[in-house]
């Protein structure tokens, strides 16, 4: 999947949030995840939604984009790997900072998240507030800051990607 060579231009250039009226969609099938992170998200003043898989999520991208989502990659139907490829071909949502969690710990999966379009990558099991505090920075950034992030993340899950193909003898994924 990855070619290793991305641009600013294929990325989607991310506008400024109004901060007075935040809103976040958690994409996860599991909906003990959802209801936890709803709750956290809620009792700081965001308007939250719940997507059950990445079709729910897609839709919910199409008819009234979220400031920020919250994207679980293994889920039923449309994976979120699915979600940030159609978001990215579609053109859907350009300004949704993205935060992908996952419990997937492939540098690989990493990779393709931020080549997709992914804003931040964060590992399950994660700490709620953690994940609220990501999210309240990621909606601070100017889109430069954005741009600056992703590259930067990019890099990072490239070295790792490339670190453990040596290590396990295994040729670097194209």
């Amino acid at each position: 999947m990855s070619d290793w060579d991305i641009t600013d231009e294929q990325w989607p250039d991310p506008a400024p949030v109004d901060p007075s009226d935040q809103s976040v969609l958690i994409v996860d099938d599991d909906p003990s995840i959802r209801s936890m992170l709803g709750f956290i998200f809620e009792d700081e003043g965001f308007d939250v939604r719940e997507a059950v898989d990445g079709v729910d999520a897609l839709e919910a991208l199409t008819d009234d984009p979220p400031d920020a989502m919250v994207l679980d990659l293994m889920m039923p139907r449309v994976d979120g790997h699915g979600v940030l490829r159609e978001r990215r071909e579609k053109q859907l949502a350009r300004d949704t900072r993205i935060v992908v969690l996952t419990a997937k710990s492939d540098p690989a999966d990493a990779v393709w998240c931020w080549e997709l379009g992914a804003d931040e990558f964060v590992n399950k099991p994660v700490d709620p507030e953690r994940l609220l505090r990501e999210v309240q920075m990621l909606l601070k950034r100017t889109p430069d800051e954005i741009r600056a992030r992703r590259r930067e993340g990019l890099a990072d899950a490239r070295r790792l990607d490339t670190m453990e193909a040596a290590f396990q003898g295994r040729k670097r994924r194209n």
